[in-house]
Formats: C-alpha cells, sequence, structure tokens
C-alpha cells in the first residue's frame, strides 16, 4: 500500500518552471537529511534528458543516478494547483502534482507500480488537484484504487 508520511505532502505549491521546482524540492530533501546534494543536479539531468511527466497532469521527477546519492528513503507529492510545465513552449506538458519518489533501486519498482496506478485514474488525479487538506489527500489515497 502507497504511504506518504504527512511531513512529505505541500500543498497549493507555485513554481515558475520545472527547473525551480526541482531545485525547491532537491533542497528541500537535502535539509530534511533525505539526499546527498548530487542528487539534486541529477534530478535536473534526467528531465533534460527526457521529461519526467507522465500523463494525466502528473510528473514524476527522480534522479538519473545511482543509490549512492539516497540517504533515506521517501515518497513525496508536491500538490500544483496552477501547474508547471514539464514540456516546452511549443509543447507543453503541465503538471499539477509532482510525486517525487527517493528510493534505492530494490524498492523503487513496487512503488513506481502503485503510483502508475494511482495516476492512470484521472478522477483520483484530479481529487488530488484539488484536495484542500493534508488529511483528505491521505484519505484519497488510502482510497485510491491500486491494484
Amino acid at each position: 500500500m502507497l504511504v506518504i508520511e504527512k511531513e512529505n505532502i505541500w500543498l497549493n505549491q507555485s513554481f515558475k518552471n520545472w527547473e525551480a521546482a526541482l531545485n525547491t524540492v532537491g533542497l528541500f530533501l537535502l535539509e530534511r537529511g533525505c539526499i546527498r546534494e548530487p542528487y539534486i543536479q541529477a534530478m535536473i539531468d534526467r528531465q533534460q534528458l527526457m521529461s519526467v511527466y507522465i500523463g494525466n497532469f502528473v510528473a514524476l521527477p527522480h534522479a538519473k543516478a545511482g543509490d549512492e546519492f539516497i540517504l533515506k528513503e521517501g515518497v513525496f507529492l508536491i500538490q500544483v494547483p496552477d501547474g508547471v510545465n514539464f514540456g516546452t513552449v511549443d509543447e507543453p506538458k503541465i503538471a499539477t502534482l509532482l510525486f517525487i519518489v527517493v528510493m534505492k533501486k530494490q524498492q523503487q519498482l513496487t512503488v513506481l507500480q502503485e503510483l502508475s496506478f494511482l495516476c492512470a485514474d484521472i478522477d483520483q488525479v484530479m481529487a488530488l488537484s484539488d484536495a484542500q487538506t493534508i488529511e483528505e489527500v491521505e484519505e484519497l489515497i488510502k482510497r485510491a484504487e491500486i491494484f
């Protein structure tokens, strides 16, 4: 079952662009002791290589790095009601939800599978995008249809 700790849920965030989003989230992860600093640049490198936008208004930022930069695992949800573009000006890919999965490779697959089921249902994504409280987000994830 997908678990996102209360302190890992940010509601009503706003970012100028995807790079600002990744830098802000990266600094938060660094301050929380979840990552080493190179992980932030590795997330940016990954986005530059290929967009981390997965569809249905969801982006799944992650690093193109090995486990050596991960100190503490966790899943983070960042709600961006006005959206942030993970595409280009000509081909925008607007994400209103960012799921950051900081997991070592052996743990990552299960969490990514659960997130893919959650995000495949546009109604669930929209409900999470519209949630007003952390408790509402927790309840939506708890009730989500994740197989």
